[in-house]
């Protein structure tokens, strides 16, 4: 008798993908979700005969085994458990047989090579045929699934959504920027597996490795530290300083596609550069992709608390500049990324969105990554539990704390900030591209006895920790509850914009003070204007200058600052952000406050017309406006425009200089090949500033 062997196989690819919401992968392999049958056919050289059985093997990653489950020998006519993989026989005629196989939901995810062979009643296997291969993901649409999310309009946007909003900006200026997460896209699936390749665990150990990726958990830390350059050959390097002539700005980036591929097809080496929003929307894409429910958030006024003791320290001198060697930042806004999974290590209360930051900031058990720490504990200021959860409560929730260094060495503070920190922590809402509060998710309300309890309890647990010099935080905060904050009792002061400031114009600031006390006083205010980077560091001192204010009982006084675009112009980077400190002294007197104001300068507008929807296949015209604000010509001007599904890659044109105030049109024609919610991004550049960006919304119909 002749050995049996598959002569083909039907794999229903669409169907199969349809059921297993993979049908939006543009991948002509079968990509299924564990835990869910497939359906497929086999034609054998010849009908089974009596005591022959067909048994299955899958097999994933380097020297499968059965014992790491990486490794799946299961029989056609069998129980069909679903505690592990199986088979079921659905229909048969003559050589041909109709099975569904699934797996288990807690199955490694891969790239599987499915093989068939016989097992006769002897029980002597033959050596196994194979007949193709699969890509088994997470399933968040099952119940058994680690990462099951439960709301269908939820899997939708943080599962299916290809392209998503991101915020920045500051706590009193947000800006929404589209990023375009293309998960389905060509190429990511494999690059996605092919970073969890590139882990230092997969180096050292690439069985065990492989092994553990059944679980989320394991997964996103891998990710977390994958995606950055620091420890490995990972994705992206980061960079603030304002220099990337070697590379390519973050700025530039408009979505995870093409960092991945560059990665991907130039050997593997890191792509330059990255910053907090490009790690945030990268490792979005690749969570989506293996089927991890995941989003991107935004945190404004984030704390970077560098020693770990839950107060943010900012050091001025007696002139109200910063000293250069603070190490705790506070970054304008810093963005991170939740995913939705069972926290199987912890309590059960621990479980759901779990918080994670690929931005190489900190270590954790040695190698840069921060995370997933579950986002109940942080609230909660259980700072013990992993992973991380100390950080990140920092960085929501830590107090700032400003100090005075004088020359003999001396420090004193003079006042402490309970409500700065963490402020607006933002995402997208589901359906639409608004922004969604989420603060509350991380913290109870500032000011509130449940927050200052929880704080209590954070600082306590640090103080518990024994990995911290205990004595020398006992000390600190002694110190802390000897000097009680001073917010000013005499003096109250503020700086204000009577009009939104724009890049290339003069910038007018008023700074009001108002005497509290019935007795008449002078002011003595020192003031510096410094170019700054989102996360806070200076760059460039800009301006310093000092003034005296007299001040009668109660009286107030608007005193008007002017800032030159010649003054500022040559020390503005990407962010075009400055901060303008003002360090007002009574005389005579022990009180001093602290006033401070961070400025955005608003770029020069760009704007695009087109329709609000196409369909495919059929073109569109789009203009886009470009109006020179600055008080000085455009010279290399450069329009780009891009959009997933409307665009393959860009159009570039190079455009004429442009003179102040000039205005100019352009228009392309544009024919999507892609349906559904796409975004059409244009993007300027010239001589005097990069990458002004503008969105337009377009609903493709098939």
């Amino acid at each position: 008798m002749t050995d049996l062997q598959v002569n083909s196989c039907e794999w229903y690819l669409s169907t199969n993908k349809a059921n297993h919401h993979t049908d939006a992968f543009d991948n002509h392999e079968l990509i299924l979700r564990r835990g869910q049958p497939i359906t497929i056919t086999l034609n054998f050289n010849r009908p089974l005969q009596s005591g022959e059985n067909v048994m299955f093997i899958t097999e994933t990653g380097q020297s499968p085994s059965e014992e790491n489950k990486t490794r799946n020998t299961f029989p056609l006519f069998g129980n069909g458990n679903q505690k592990s993989w199986s088979s079921v026989l659905i229909s048969s005629n003559a050589n041909t047989l109709t099975v569904a196989i699934n797996s288990p939901p807690d199955a490694v995810i891969g790239y599987y090579i499915l093989s068939v062979s016989k097992n006769t009643s002897s029980t002597q296997e033959v050596s196994p045929q194979p007949i193709g291969g699969l890509y088994l993901l997470f399933n968040p649409w099952l119940h058994d699934d680690d990462v099951f999310l439960a709301d269908e309009n939820e899997r939708q946007e943080y599962v299916l959504n290809e392209r998503g909003v991101i915020f920045s900006g500051s706590d009193n200026d947000m800006m929404a920027m589209t990023w375009n997460y293309n998960q389905f896209e060509k190429n990511i699936l494999e690059i996605c597996f092919a970073i969890l390749d590139r882990s230092i665990n997969y180096q050292v150990d690439p069985q065990s490795d492989v092994a553990q990726r059944n679980d989320p958990l394991y997964v996103c830390r891998v990710l977390n530290a994958t995606l950055n350059s620091k420890d490995e050959n990972g994705v992206l390097v980061e960079n603030w300083s304002g220099y990337y002539d070697d590379g390519v700005s973050p700025t530039s980036w408009n979505g995870s596609s093409v960092i991945l591929n560059n990665w991907y097809f130039r050997g593997h080496k890191p792509v330059k550069y990255g910053q907090c929003w490009v790690y945030g929307g990268v490792l979005c894409t690749v969570l989506r992709c293996l089927g991890i429910p995941a989003r991107v958030v935004t945190n404004f006024n984030s704390a970077q608390d560098k020693n770990g003791n839950l107060y943010i320290d900012y050091l001025y001198d007696t002139n109200g500049s910063s000293s250069e060697h603070m190490q705790d930042l506070i970054w304008n806004f810093h963005v991170w990324n939740e995913a939705w999974f069972i926290r199987k290590d912890m309590d059960s209360a621990y479980s759901g969105w779990q918080v994670m930051d690929a931005t190489p900031l900190e270590q954790s058990e040695g190698i840069y990554r921060c995370g997933p720490a579950p986002l109940v504990a942080i609230k909660e200021g259980d700072v013990h539990l992993k992973y991380d959860v100390a950080f990140m409560y920092a960085s929501v929730n830590a107090d700032l704390t400003h100090w005075i260094s004088y020359s003999d060495g001396t420090k004193k503070r003079i006042s402490n900030d309970t409500k700065y920190i963490g402020k607006y922590i933002s995402t997208k809402a589901v359906g639409s591209d608004n922004r969604v509060d989420v603060t509350n998710s991380y913290k109870y309300p500032e000011g509130s006895l449940e927050e200052r309890q929880v704080f209590e309890k954070a600082v306590k647990k640090l103080l518990e920790s024994p990995y911290l010099e205990l004595e020398k935080k006992l000390l600190y905060f002694r110190k802390i509850e000897e000097q009680k904050p001073r917010r000013g009792n005499i003096l109250s002061g503020m700086f204000s914009l009577p009009q939104v400031p724009s890049l290339g114009q003069d910038i007018n600031l008023i700074l009001s003070l108002q005497n509290l006390s019935a007795d008449s006083i002078r002011v003595v205010v020192n003031m510096t204007a410094s170019s700054i980077l989102y996360t806070g560091r200076h760059k460039y001192e800009i301006w310093a200058d000092a003034k005296v204010a007299p001040l009668g009982p109660n009286e107030g006084k608007h005193i008007s600052i002017p800032l030159k675009y010649p003054q500022y112009k040559k020390y503005m980077g990407e962010d075009n952000l400055i901060r303008m400190t003002g360090l007002c002294e009574v005389e005579g007197k022990e009180e001093r406050i602290l006033v401070e104001k961070d400025i955005i300068l608003v770029k020069p507008p760009i704007t695009i017309k087109c329709a609000d929807t196409g369909a495919m296949n059929s073109a569109f015209q789009a203009e886009v406006v470009i109006t020179n604000t600055l008080s000085e010509t455009m010279d290399s001007c450069i329009l780009s425009v891009e959009g997933g599904g409307l665009i393959d890659g860009s159009i570039q044109k190079n455009l004429p200089p442009l003179e102040p105030g000039e205005k100019t049109e352009v228009n392309f024609s544009i024919t999507p090949f892609k349906s559904g919610n796409k975004t059409l991004i244009a993007i300027f550049s010239c001589d005097k500033i990069k990458n002004i960006k503008s969105y337009h919304n377009i609903t493709v119909a098939p």
